[in-house]
């Protein structure tokens, strides 16, 4: 540590380069997969942090909320790193980091990526086609909620019997499989029965494309990428 900390700038500090140097070393100790989920978490914490400040709200609610009675359609992706709730933020971000790493792990950086951002406007494009069914739920939606039910769907796909802590009940571990078929039931009646407390055609539309994509989604990448790898050798 010593010797890289001398390879700094003079002028600054050393208890900030210390600091530094013991956070690179302790960020490429983790796995490339886990390094993806925290840089996909601290993109959710700065968009978080621009909702914070007044003069950028006209902009962040054509940027980063999605409304499906404006017609843009780009909104479906950047919304799905938006909150501006607190509890909303740090709730996805721990499911996020708890459930995303080993899934992230096993896919690789790459593929998790690219699970990550289509879970995101998929579960969007579920929310905005199907709620013109009920006007009443025609309504602007932002968060990661989509994007993180899809990974917690992959997990329970891949991972059917890990054992969870649910919030509410801490001392009662249940299995994955166990749990998240619960949770998705419960968006089922909230869809149906129009409740407005969550964007809960998003959240099935994310659980959904997350099961598949674990089912489907990744031998279909695996057979893409070999290809690709072959036609470039076949090239070389």
């Amino acid at each position: 540590m010593v010797r890289r900390i001398a390879h700094l700038p003079g002028w600054v500090p050393f208890e900030l380069k210390r600091t530094a140097v013991a956070f690179s070393d302790k960020w490429y100790r983790l796995s490339r997969g886990e390094r993806c989920v925290y840089t996909i978490a601290g993109l959710n914490a700065a968009v978080f942090g621009l909702w914070q400040i007044p003069r950028l709200l006209p902009l962040m609610a054509r940027t980063f909320l999605h409304d499906p009675r404006t017609g843009l359609s780009y909104t479906m992706l950047t919304s799905s790193f938006s909150h501006r709730e607190v509890w909303h933020f740090l709730f996805n971000s721990i499911a996020l980091v708890s459930f995303g790493t080993a899934v992230a792990d096993a896919m690789g950086a790459e593929q998790f990526t690219a699970f990550y951002l289509s879970a995101g406007v998929a579960s969007s494009l579920v929310s905005h086609v199907l709620a013109p069914l009920r006007p009443a739920l025609i309504l602007p939606s932002l968060g990661a909620s989509g994007a993180v039910y899809a990974v917690v769907g992959a997990t329970m796909m891949m991972y059917p019997n890990a054992k969870i802590a649910l919030i509410f009940l801490p001392f009662i571990p249940v299995t994955i499989s166990q749990a998240f078929p619960a949770l998705m039931a419960y968006d089922l009646a909230g869809a149906v029965l129009g409740w407005q407390s969550f964007n809960h055609l998003a959240h099935l539309g994310g659980g959904l494309f997350g099961i598949a994509y674990a089912e489907w989604g990744m031998d279909a990448w695996a057979r893409l990428t070999k290809a690709i790898e072959a036609r470039r050798t076949a090239k070389n």
